[in-house]
């Protein structure tokens, strides 16, 4: 019995080792035949899962002012790796300690032992991709490359520096929304979004080796290089557009405002010289959300009677001198009374009066009066200011118009007489600006423009030409007469308590309701708006401003509107228009910053003087005279006065680690002027 038991035992043994050997040779046979057979096959495949292209990205396009100076532009940012495994290992054990001092001293915010830490063990694992820092500077990045070890260079030091952009506004948030981003996750606004095919420039390519933790380069080679992208050339100008910030921002602070924006135009060109929109981020915080100038459309009020007045005079319905009756200030239209805010104190006025003290019942009364029977041909006179239509700006986001028409569903018999001052129609301020802008104009209508042109290294590639997009929307005797009655609104009118000694201006005052959902509320919101130009005899800008429901008592556009434009004409005429109404004057560049050399030849052109020699001289912007700035290792020289970019510029040639905070020139430093300085020193900068 137990020999049974023990012969079945063995058995089953010597059958199951038969069945592993008869297995294992035939896993050799197919081992065998696989590499003699397919082997290629297998390799390439292997191959592919660790070697694959990569896409190589070009240097996106800068987007430049009206003067050429910088609205947006992409930094060199590199991350830096580290080949352990081309090393000596005695020339590692020699200068590691040295290598993770500098280390640490460039980048304070990792101690010593991290970093020697990190090249002790890629050492040890001979590593061909540590990763040493992300996010380093090209200044950085060439102190970097004179390291111990890492001054070896690729081959014989391992040090890897890969090159990426990161996408800044050296403007900071001035015409943020304008200017706009864009990025692979997010198809963006503004500018960035409109000319992103221009601006992107072409991907090249590169073969890449998976390696633990990512990819690394094959070679130094890239099968397709990269072409970087145009830049766009706007027309922006960035000292405009701070004058127009900088007034708004303390309109809505003042007033408690929800939003607001700004918009400077040149009145001959059209182009679009500022543009400023601003929302209530949280308490007391104002900033760049939405592009309201451009994509909000809202009942204008009163701002609307220049259109209404533009139509009766071309329509020869009236002139400036006329008196009209304007009913005490009250007039029934089908049960429905329109009233003026002084209702009682007048019987009849002058049409001039009338536009300057903002009369409901006068322009009301002009319309309905002349043509309920045929209302087609006001509107007509509408349409030929292009407001049932876009402006086609260059960035996207702009809505369709409403402008209510008999044939529309929402016309009634109480639409005449409202429309005629500015409600039941829905516009944005762009549209808005761009018909002004053609009334004023002489009746030439020009379409707005943001961008002149695309380069591509310095070579015009096109040429953005708005001059060709012409309409004459009324004649030079209408013209002038709007530009009579606008500048009276700031003689007598509802805008007499800001006028200028500066500047003579013009425009007029809108103050409109806000309707909810269900209509017009007791609890009362407004939009105070204002439309003008300066000068008022030769207009050179106009301007659009809006306040959205200021809450802090006034609402009423003469008080909320008029202060801002008033400030923005006022500073705008003192540093561009006064200058080029003044011929006799030679212009000297206001503000500069660069070489002596380079400066010496400009004033050789100019006919200015430079006596002092110096490595960098910059030009007092109060007295229009050079000054000259010394530069040595140890002091701080002084910088105040400098723009941004310039400031950067001497502190970095320094070797300092410049902080700055604001936009616009520097009006404080620390450390101070003649202090002592050493390499890596932050040095805060307050612009204004």
């Amino acid at each position: 019995m137990a020999n049974n038991i023990k012969k079945g035992i063995t058995w089953r043994v010597v059958f199951g080792m038969g069945i592993m050997l008869l297995l294992s040779i035939w896993v050799s046979v197919q081992m065998f035949r696989i590499q003699l057979n397919e082997g290629e096959k297998w390799l390439a495949m292997s191959d592919s899962a660790m070697i694959r292209y990569q896409d190589i990205s070009p240097a996106r396009g800068n987007i430049y002012s009206d003067n050429g100076s910088l609205l947006s532009t992409s930094m060199p940012i590199y991350e830096i790796r580290w080949d352990a495994s081309v090393v000596n290992d005695d020339t590692f054990q020699y200068y590691v300690d040295q290598l993770s001092q500098q280390l640490h001293d460039l980048f304070p915010d990792q101690s010593l032992s991290y970093f020697k830490s990190k090249l002790i063990t890629g050492k040890k694992t001979n590593s061909k991709y540590v990763l040493i820092r992300r996010k380093v500077n090209y200044p950085d990045q060439k102190k970097m490359q004179d390291f111990p070890i890492f001054n070896k260079g690729k081959y014989g030091g391992g040090f890897l520096a890969e090159l990426t952009t990161k996408r800044v506004k050296p403007a900071g948030n001035l015409a943020f929304r304008t200017i706009g981003y864009c990025t692979e996750d997010n198809p963006g606004v503004g500018l960035e979004r409109s000319y992103n095919e221009d601006l992107s420039g072409v991907y090249g390519k590169r073969l890449v080796q998976k390696i633990s933790g990512g990819y690394r380069p094959i070679n130094d080679n890239n099968l397709v290089d990269p072409q970087n992208g145009r830049d766009v050339h706007t027309t922006i100008n960035i000292d405009f557009q701070e004058i127009a910030q900088r007034s708004l921002e303390k309109a809505l602070h003042k007033h408690n405002a929800d939003h607001g924006c700004v918009l400077v135009m040149e009145v001959s060109t059209g182009h679009i010289k500022a543009i400023s929109n601003l929302s209530r981020r949280k308490e007391g915080v104002y900033a760049e959300h939405y592009n309201y100038c451009v994509g909000e459309s809202y009942e204008p009020g009163s701002v609307w009677k220049v259109f209404t007045a533009m139509a009766a005079l071309e329509d020869k319905l009236v002139d400036v001198d006329d008196v009209i009756d304007i009913y005490n200030g009250e007039r029934d239209y089908y049960g429905k009374k329109m009233k003026d805010s002084d209702k009682g104190r007048y019987a009849e006025m002058s049409f001039k009066q009338a536009f300057a003290r903002s009369s409901n019942v006068a322009f009301s009364s002009i319309i309905f009066d002349n043509y309920a029977n045929n209302p087609s041909k006001y509107i007509s006179f509408l349409r030929k200011l292009n407001l049932d239509k876009p402006t086609g700006v260059e960035i996207l986001g702009e809505p369709v118009p409403f402008l209510n028409h008999p044939s529309s569903n929402s016309w009634s018999q109480l639409t005449l007489p409202w429309l005629a001052i500015g409600y039941e129609n829905q516009h944005t301020p762009l549209q808005l600006l761009t018909a002004y802008n053609g009334i004023i104009n002489d009746g030439v209508m020009v379409s707005p423009q943001l961008v002149t042109k695309v380069t591509d290294a310095g070579i015009i590639i096109k040429t953005i030409d708005n001059s060709k997009n012409i309409v004459q929307v009324c004649s030079k005797e209408t013209s002038d007469k709007i530009k009579e009655i606008t500048a009276e609104v700031f003689l007598t009118g509802s805008a007499r308590g800001v006028s200028s000694d500066i500047v003579p201006m013009a425009g007029k005052t809108g103050t409109a309701q806000i309707a909810s959902s269900s209509g017009y509320q007791k609890t009362r919101m407004y939009n105070a708006s204002f439309i003008g130009h300066f000068p008022a005899n030769n207009p050179v800008y106009s301007i659009y401003v809006m306040v959205n429901k200021p809450s802090n008592g006034d609402f009423y556009a003469s008080k909320v509107a008029a202060p801002v434009f008033a400030e923005v004409a006022e500073n705008i005429f003192t540093i561009s228009v006064k200058k080029e109404l003044d011929k006799s004057n030679k212009h000297i560049p206001q503000y500069h910053a660069g070489y002596y050399k380079d400066m010496k030849y400009i004033d050789s052109l100019l006919g200015s003087t430079q006596n002092t020699k110096a490595e960098i001289v910059r030009n007092n912007s109060k007295t229009d005279s050079y000054k000259s700035v010394q530069l040595n290792q140890e002091n701080m020289p002084n910088i105040i006065d400098f723009g941004a970019k310039d400031a950067l510029y001497v502190t970095e040639i320094l070797g300092l680690k410049p902080q700055l905070k604001g936009h616009g020139r520097v009006i404080s430093q620390s450390p101070l002027p003649g202090e002592k300085i050493k390499k890596n020193q932050p040095v805060y900068i307050q612009l204004n």
